[in-house]
């Protein structure tokens, strides 16, 4: 994968965005037409709301259609099957330490530690979240990962 930022925001976060940007744009020209303008430095000004557009143009999820969305389909299995090769099985993670001693509750724990920190499980983890955010961008609870354990 080419490297590039993956964060995705939500849609919520993109539609706060969207009327923070509105009501910047409607306060500069309130002022524009104010005989009193209360805004000292413009530039400054359209500099925050360029900002606030260049964080919707890159992080803005878009819906991935065609055979683009395939693709993202299959990689997203084929992250998905890497990931839950690695992530701890859920019966060994939540186990009570009195069903299977402290000494299995303990390698559990290692074993998600172990799982946090390997830098290519989470590029996987980071990539996976960003097919699926394409894929689904209304649905942020697709991102988690902890449906995929088993």
């Amino acid at each position: 994968m080419a490297k590039k930022d993956l964060t995705l925001i939500t849609p919520q976060q993109a539609t706060e965005i969207r009327a923070e940007i509105n009501h910047l744009e409607k306060m500069l020209q309130a002022d524009r037409r104010s005989r009193s303008p209360k805004i000292q430095d413009e530039a400054e000004f359209m500099a925050e709301i360029k900002k606030k557009k260049d964080i919707l143009e890159k992080h803005a999820p878009r819906q991935l259609r065609g055979k683009s969305k395939d693709k993202a389909w299959k990689r997203v299995k084929e992250l998905d099957s890497f990931i839950q090769e690695h992530m701890p099985r859920k019966r060994d993670y939540y186990m009570r330490p009195t069903d299977g001693g402290v000494n299995d509750f303990e390698r559990a724990v290692q074993q998600q530690m172990a799982f946090q920190k390997n830098p290519q499980i989470q590029k996987a983890v980071q990539e996976r979240k960003y097919w699926m955010g394409r894929l689904e961008p209304q649905d942020p609870t697709v991102r988690n990962i902890e449906n995929l354990r088993r």
